[in-house]
C-alpha cells in the first residue's frame, strides 16, 4: 500500500533512437501485477545527462480494487540500460512522485 520504487540494470537497449518508444511499452508490459493501464504519456527524456524514456500511467492493483499511478523511467548508455519504477495509489502520488524523481535524479552511473 505504500509507494514503491524499484531500479534495476539490464545488459542492451535499443541501438536506433527511433525504437525507444517500442522498446520502452515492451519493458513497461513485464511489469507485473498491473491490470487495466491505459498509459497516459510516453516520451523521450534526458536524465543525468544521458538519453532516456519516460512513461506514467494508470493502472489498477491485482485485486482491481485500488486505483495505481505508474512511472517508468529508462536510461540508456554503455550497452545497457537502467530501469526506474514507481508505483503508488493515485491518492497518494503527488507526494510520492517528487520522491521518485529524487531516486531517479540520484542515480549517478560509472
Amino acid at each position: 500500500t505504500e509507494p514503491h520504487i524499484f531500479v534495476a540494470i539490464s545488459p542492451g537497449g535499443p541501438v536506433q533512437t527511433s525504437d525507444r518508444d517500442a522498446f520502452a511499452r515492451d519493458v513497461f508490459a513485464t511489469i507485473p501485477n498491473l491490470r487495466d493501464v491505459r498509459i497516459t504519456t510516453s516520451e523521450p527524456l534526458r536524465m543525468g545527462g544521458q538519453q532516456g524514456y519516460q512513461i506514467l500511467a494508470d493502472a489498477k492493483d491485482p485485486t482491481g480494487a485500488a486505483g495505481l499511478t505508474v512511472v517508468q523511467w529508462l536510461r540508456f548508455g554503455g550497452g545497457a540500460y537502467l530501469q526506474m519504477v514507481g508505483i503508488a495509489r493515485a491518492e497518494a502520488w503527488k507526494d510520492a512522485y517528487p520522491r521518485f524523481r529524487s531516486v531517479r535524479d540520484g542515480i549517478d552511473t560509472r
